[in-house]
């Protein structure tokens, strides 16, 4: 599992996991399911996120999450 933590505009730490088996997470051209969580948000939040997900910007992955908070 590979982690990542990034920070949203609201200020909230989100802290998210990867949901595939190791080695899972660089497969070129595979989509990835990461699950992030933060303090003030009881329930984790599910983003798929293209294979290159680890050199997305803090502030784009941020903005994936908070979209996914809101839709769900």
């Amino acid at each position: 599992m590979v982690t990542r933590t990034v920070k949203d505009a609201e200020g909230r730490t989100w802290t998210c996991t990867t949901n595939s088996a190791a080695g899972e997470s660089a497969v070129k051209g595979k989509d990835i399911q990461l699950t992030c969580t933060t303090d003030s948000i009881a329930q984790p939040v599910l983003v798929t996120v293209g294979w290159s997900w680890e050199k997305t910007s803090e502030n784009g992955l941020a903005r994936m999450i908070v979209a996914a908070t809101k839709a769900a």
